[in-house]
C-alpha cells in the first residue's frame, strides 16, 4: 500500500529537515505543521519564502534555525550547488539517520488473514512445534496489549521474549551451558516491558507517524538481541546494530514474521480416516514450492485468526496486564505435547484451533 501524497509529503519535509537542514529530529517534527500551513512543503518554496514568514515559524528556537534552513534550500533546489555538496555515499551510510515509520513499510509486516468463519475453524488441526505457537500467541496479544506500538515495534518485542524463553530452556535441558545473556547482565539498565508473563529488555527507538494532515511522533521500542549482545561483547551505547546505525544489535521485525509464516501446516485427513501434514516428504514432492509456501501461510493465518477471536472476547473485560496473563496460561493449556526432556526440543504435534476456541469469553 502506497503513502497518500500528503503523507509522502510530510515524510519527504521531514527528510529535508534533519538530513539537509541538520535540525534535531524533534525541533524538525514541531515545525512540520507549520510549514505546511505557510504553504512551504518543499525546499523550492522555502527557498523562496519571505524571511518574516519563516521566523514566526521558528521563534522562540535557542538556536536560530532560519538561516540554516534556507541556505539548505537554497542548496537543495539548486542542481549545480546540489551536486558539488553532495556527500559521498560512505559519509551517509556513517552518518545516523532519524527513522520514520512509512505506511508502505509496515504494510510489509501484515499479519496474514484468513476469511474463514469461527464454526470452520473449530474443524482445523495444526502442526507445529511450541516455539512458533508461543510466537502466534505474543503477536496476537501485543496488538491488544501494546496497541500504540508499530507493527515492527510488536514483531521485534515478541521475537526478544520468544528468544529469551528459548535460552532459558535451552539451559534448562542441559543443551547450552553457563549463564544466559540475560542473567550475565547484559539487559542491566535497560527499559523493559512485560510481555506473556516475561520482562523483556527493549530499546528506545524514533519512530514518527504521518497522516494525511498531522506528524506525530510515537514513543516505541525494538527488542533487543542480547544473545547478539555479548557475542558483539560491545557497550550498550556504542557500536553498530544490524541496521548500521548507533547502538546495540536489536531483534529485526522480518525474521519472526517469516518463521511463523514457515513453521505451521495443516494437517489433512485421508479417505481411511487417517491424517497428514502437507510437508511431508511425499507431500512436497507433489506440491511446487509457491503451493507449499502459500498453504503454510494459509495455516498461520487460521492460527492467528482463533487466537485474535479468543483475545478480542476479553478484550474489554481485562486490564492490559491481566490479558497478557491470560495469554501466557492459554499457550500452556493449548500447546502440542511433546516427550520430556531433549527429546521434546524442536519436536512437532497437533494443536486442534477447536481447544483455542473454546478459551473465548462465555
Amino acid at each position: 500500500m502506497a503513502a497518500t501524497p500528503a503523507a509522502a509529503e510530510v515524510q519527504a519535509l521531514l527528510r529535508f529537515l534533519t538530513k539537509d537542514a541538520r535540525l534535531p529530529l524533534q525541533d524538525a517534527m514541531s515545525k512540520i505543521n507549520p510549514l505546511r500551513k505557510q504553504n512551504l512543503s518543499t525546499p523550492e518554496q522555502i527557498a523562496k519564502a519571505d524571511p518574516a514568514d519563516l521566523k514566526s515559524i521558528f521563534t522562540g528556537e535557542k538556536t536560530d534555525y532560519v538561516k540554516q534552513v534556507v541556505n539548505a534550500a537554497k542548496r537543495v533546489s539548486n542542481p549545480k550547488k546540489r551536486s558539488a555538496a553532495q556527500p559521498s555515499s560512505s559519509s551517509i551510510s556513517k552518518r545516523f539517520k532519524p527513522e520514520s515509520v512509512v505506511v508502505d513499510e509496515e504494510g510489509l509486516l501484515a499479519l496474514p488473514k484468513s476469511d474463514l468463519t469461527v464454526d470452520e475453524l473449530e474443524n482445523v488441526t495444526i502442526e507445529t512445534n511450541r516455539a512458533p505457537l508461543f510466537l502466534a500467541f505474543t503477536i496476537a496479544v501485543l496488538a491488544y496489549t501494546q496497541p500504540d506500538q508499530p507493527l515492527s515495534s510488536r514483531w521485534s518485542m515478541a521475537q526478544a521474549v520468544v528468544s529469551t524463553g528459548a535460552q532459558s530452556k535451552a539451559k534448562y535441558l542441559g543443551l547450552t551451558s553457563g549463564p544466559t545473556a540475560e542473567e550475565d547482565g547484559w539487559a542491566m539498565g535497560q527499559p523493559k516491558v512485560k510481555i506473556m508473563g516475561r520482562e523483556v529488555a527493549v530499546m528506545r527507538r524514533h519512530v514518527v507517524k504521518s497522516d494525511d494532515d498531522n506528524i506525530s511522533p510515537i514513543s516505541a521500542f525494538w527488542g533487543l538481541d542480547l544473545e547478539a549482545l555479548r557475542r558483539s561483547n560491545g557497550p550498550l551505547v556504542a557500536g553498530k546494530n544490524d541496521k548500521n546505525q548507533d547502538g546495540p544489535p536489536i531483534h529485526k521485525p522480518n525474521a519472526p514474521r517469516n518463521y511463523l509464516l514457515k513453521s505451521m501446516v495443516e494437517v489433512q485427513y485421508n479417505s481411511e480416516g487417517g491424517d497428514s501434514a502437507p510437508n511431508s516428504k511425499t507431500e512436497s514432492k507433489k506440491q511446487k514450492p509457491a503451493e507449499i509456501t502459500r498453504r503454510k501461510e494459509e495455516a498461520a493465518a487460521k492460527m492467528l485468526k482463533a487466537i485474535d477471536i479468543v483475545c478480542q472476547s476479553w478484550a474489554d473485560s481485562l486490564t492490559r496486564d491481566e490479558l497478557d496473563s491470560k495469554a501466557q496460561s492459554w499457550y500452556i493449556r493449548v500447546r502440542p505435547d511433546v516427550d520430556h526432556g531433549q527429546a521434546g526440543w524442536g519436536q512437532r504435534g497437533q494443536v486442534k484451533l477447536r481447544d483455542i476456541l473454546q478459551l473465548k469469553k462465555g
